[in-house]
């Protein structure tokens, strides 16, 4: 664990400047443009995080499962090369042929999945998809290589960037610059990345034409799956704004988009450090099935140890929070929040399953486990909102990440064998008691027990530390 603790901190500190910039831009753009501007960012932002699911083809997770088993391979040099080289081949091609897609059929998405937005904002999203995937494909390779700290800079420092640059364009263009905005995290992202992976002294190889082709090969078949995968999972996600503007309102939007962005950025170095430091390491041991099972239960209990204190205390101080992080007028956001971290107990555990479905697992495998969790999302989320309302978001996250718990757990028994943890289940179930007395306790009560909560799960994680060092 100790291993995971040195990541875990490295890319929390990363995530933790990403967090106090994100959270210091949504409070000026809560003020300055209220629910609706904020909900009008979230659909340009679910936009283009849909389009770099499709047009990504899977290129930076392909590149840390193929190339990581190769980075201690002193014959692995020829393999890698053909990696990147084919790896910036279909970004190249896939990036054209989406750009010119976009720009043709511009009204249409302006009109119908931004709000009526200007024609000219989709170039806009154009030019940030070519610069996201760019960026992601080297980051795929930083990944591959291990390198949390680099990594930890990519996202700490274009996190400030794009806070600085949103915040200027927002304060004198208000409404109006709200394109713009999503343009600077990317923007920064692509410039530090290209920068770090200078450091990693790739070998000045040239790859041999039939090594790209087969690399080539092998980043698609991986891609093809994986990306639908992630249309059926991740895009339901990100496809939520959308679905929320034509069922609610564009201020429902705003509402569900500042619950999003707390659930996420509080847990942001977690989920992090999962797909920088577990995936990785996780993917590096695929022939190896005893340790593979030990990874995933030490990391199982780690995310427990170190998460479910921040759920608890982030439930207990739900309303303080929403009016301070954004303003008085995103109150409905409580409704959705309280349900919604409830929800984030169940997507610790179910994440690390779907990271080692992915790493461990054919590819179809975690298809399967994406497709059935998107289908609770979208379910569950339609119900939701139609029995009650706007906190019907939060219920419906809930019961997803409640499914999608089984669902991983079941694949990774079939699949190699795992079987859950008798200690990382009682300190899930402990988690969600404390969770329900938090829920009903006065105000005053709530922030003591949680931490209380907090105090245990830190006693038991330097304890375990300790044993193992």
């Amino acid at each position: 664990m100790g291993s995971i603790l040195r990541a875990t901190f490295i890319l929390g500190s990363g995530s933790a400047i990403s967090l106090i910039a994100g959270f210091l831009s949504n409070k000026a753009y809560a003020v300055w443009v209220g629910p609706d501007g904020v909900g009008l960012l979230g659909l340009y932002q679910g936009f283009l995080g849909i389009a770099s699911i499709v047009v990504g083809m899977g290129l930076s997770s392909g590149l840390v499962r193929l190339g990581a088993p190769h980075i201690k391979d002193e014959a692995g040099g020829a393999q890698l090369v053909a990696l990147r080289q084919a790896a910036w081949q279909i970004y190249g091609v896939a990036v054209l042929l989406s750009g010119a897609i976009l720009i043709i059929f511009n009204r249409p998405i302006a009109d119908l999945l931004l709000a009526n937005s200007p024609t000219w904002s989709v170039g806009v999203l154009v030019l940030s998809l070519a610069l996201s995937l760019a960026a992601g494909v080297q980051l795929g390779l930083l990944n591959a290589y291990h390198r949390v700290s680099l990594l930890a800079q990519v996202t700490a420092f274009s996190s400030i960037f794009g806070a600085i640059w949103g915040i200027a364009l927002v304060w004198v263009w208000r409404e109006s610059a709200l394109p713009w905005v999503i343009l600077g995290v990317p923007f920064g992202q692509f410039v530090l990345s290209s920068f770090f992976v200078r450091k990693l002294h790739l070998p000045y190889l040239r790859a041999d034409l039939r090594d790209i082709k087969a690399a080539r090969r092998d980043l698609i078949r991986f891609g093809l799956p994986f990306v639908g995968s992630q249309l059926v999972g991740s895009s339901v996600q990100l496809g939520m704004p959308f679905l929320v503007l034509h069922q609610l309102g564009q201020s429902e939007v705003g509402y569900y988009r500042a619950a999003v962005l707390f659930s996420t950025a509080y847990i942001g170095f977690m989920l992090t450090s999962l797909g920088q430091d577990f995936f990785p390491r996780l993917s590096a041991l695929q022939s190896r099935t005893q340790a593979f099972r030990a990874a995933l239960d030490t990391q199982q209990r780690f995310v427990l140890l170190l998460g479910s204190p921040l759920v608890l205390i982030s439930m207990a101080l739900t309303s303080f929070a929403v009016s301070v992080l954004f303003s008085p007028e995103f109150g409905p956001t409580v409704g959705i929040l309280e349900w919604q971290l409830l929800g984030d107990l169940f997507r610790f555990v179910s994440w690390t399953l779907g990271y080692a479905i992915l790493a461990g697992l054919p590819n179809r495998s975690y298809l399967i486990t994406e497709t059935l969790g998107g289908i609770c999302l979208l379910t569950f989320s339609l119900w939701g909102m139609d029995r009650f309302g706007t906190s019907g978001l939060g219920i419906g996250w809930m019961l997803t990440y409640l499914c999608y718990l089984i669902v991983t757990g079941v694949t990774a028994a079939v699949g190699f064998g795992w079987r859950p943890n008798p200690k990382n289940m009682v300190l899930l179930i402990a988690a969600l008691g404390v969770a329900a007395a938090i829920a009903i306790l006065p105000e005053g009560w709530k922030v003591l027990l949680a931490l209380l909560w907090g105090l245990v799960c830190v006693t038991l994680l330097l304890r375990h530390f300790r044993r193992v060092l």
